[in-house]
């Protein structure tokens, strides 16, 4: 078991991760964008807009396993650091356990809440019916995309950047074989989406376990004598992660209940924008989960110049992805805008984020990498702080009031702004913990 982040150039090493990475998660949005592409082909507004409310309640459950994810890829790369092959079997067979029994009660949680959740979103009539129903399907398997995701994590963690690739290739692959067969073939409509959702799941999953047991050898009994300290150590990392993550969706959340003033094409228009963001940014979503590895290795192995240097190596790749990304959007704006037949409110809200409101996505992406690294350096709260400080403090006054004074445009622009804040603050934050970084001892190869 090899450390090879320890060694070569860190931008290549960067750019490798982040792009095998941004394939797969290419896949899984494109994906997205296509259920709702083919739900927009039956015509009905309030399908467009039921996506926009499941889809702020699915972020929670998604920002959760992500979390999960962070906090088992940060322990499992800091033992690869450490080149301890019989340790890091152990942590990833408990860690796992762990996965599980944290997932399946939420799971349940989530599916009882969901009228709550919904009527506080302001979802009403026909859109809120379809939003449950979809919802009904989905959330029952979100054990299986949490512990898919971790198997990911695991992947990245060990540098198996095609595999981790694979991984969510699978998912994208049989989703988009199924959307159109169940949506249309069967006529199950939303619910076919939702089913088609489930099922890639499963694959996921499926696929992920066999790379973990058979490819990697990294999986086997749980060792219950260290369970308890293994437990500790990753909820340490774990739930702070988890309660960054968390902080997302409560602002999306929030702009989601502001645009919902302004009537369904308001919410629709910013759903489109939800589904199109991911996909053009996935490069900068692939880039948070490919760096803590690095980094984690490195600090596994004593090395704060290589951690420092993972810094400024992410924020170069951030702002050249991010003008290339903006440039594409900006030319397929009226394509976006056609291909989900947006008119009106929706049609200027997709209209003003091409035209210039995505480069927000540079301060977004800087963010999301300083809490990667504050997640795989033991310094989670910090990544927690930030996080919830930009979900409310630098969300929702600063949407409100762009409300106010813009309508569903202005929003974007106080959201805009206040990103600035949070992503100068935390850069400057992460860089002087950094070079305050106690290096941790490195034990003898076993």
């Amino acid at each position: 078991m090899q450390a090879k982040f320890t060694q070569g150039s860190i931008f290549r090493h960067v750019c490798v991760m982040t792009f095998a990475s941004t394939a797969g998660l290419l896949a899984l949005f494109l994906v997205d964008l296509v259920d709702m592409y083919w739900l927009s082909l039956l015509g009905i507004v309030e399908l467009a807009a039921a996506i926009g409310y499941a889809g702020s309640i699915l972020f929670f459950t998604l920002a959760m396993s992500i979390g999960l994810t962070i906090g088992c890829s940060a322990l499992v790369s800091q033992s690869v650091g450490r080149n301890s092959r019989e340790q890091t079997q152990r942590l990833v067979a408990n860690l796992f356990t762990v996965i599980v029994l944290i997932s399946t009660p939420v799971a349940v949680a989530a599916m009882v809440g969901t009228p709550w959740f919904l009527q506080l979103l302001g979802a009403e009539g026909a859109a809120a019916s379809y939003a449950e129903s979809y919802l009904t399907i989905i959330l029952p398997s979100l054990p299986v995309m949490t512990l898919a995701m971790a198997c990911g994590g695991v992947m990245r963690a060990l540098g198996q950047a095609k595999a981790s690739m694979y991984l969510t290739l699978v998912a994208g692959g049989v989703n988009a074989v199924l959307d159109p067969i169940l949506i249309f073939g069967l006529d199950w409509g939303i619910e076919g989406a939702a089913a088609a959702t489930v099922i890639a799941r499963l694959a996921m999953l499926t696929y992920g376990l066999e790379r973990i047991m058979r490819g990697f050898h990294l999986l086997g009994k749980p060792a219950w004598s260290s369970w308890p300290q293994d437990a500790w150590h990753f909820l340490q990392t774990g739930l702070p992660a988890v309660l960054t993550n968390l902080a997302t969706p409560i602002g999306v959340a929030y702009v989601t209940a502001i645009m919902a003033q302004f009537g369904d094409a308001a919410v629709a228009g910013n759903a489109v924008i939800s589904k199109v963001q991911p996909l053009a940014f996935a490069g900068l979503f692939a880039l948070s989960g490919s760096i803590g590895p690095i980094a984690g290795q490195n600090y596994g192995a004593g090395n704060r110049e290589r951690v420092m240097q993972t810094l400024h190596a992410s924020v170069k790749f951030t702002l050249a992805y991010t003008l290339v990304a903006c440039a594409i959007l900006l030319i397929l704006s009226g394509f976006f805008i056609d291909a989900f037949n947006a008119t009106g409110e929706a049609a200027s809200l997709i209209r003003a984020y091409c035209y210039g409101f995505s480069t927000m996505f540079f301060f977004f992406g800087i963010t999301f990498c300083t809490n990667a690294l504050f997640n795989n350096l033991r310094m989670a709260h910090w990544a927690t702080i930030f996080n919830f400080s930009k979900a409310t403090l630098f969300t929702m006054p600063f949407a409100s009031v762009g409300a106010a004074m813009g309508g569903p445009v202005g929003i974007l622009a106080g959201v805009y702004i206040g990103s600035i804040i949070v992503a100068a603050a935390g850069y400057f934050t992460a860089y002087s913990k950094i070079r305050a970084l106690p290096m941790p001892a490195t034990p003898n190869a076993s």
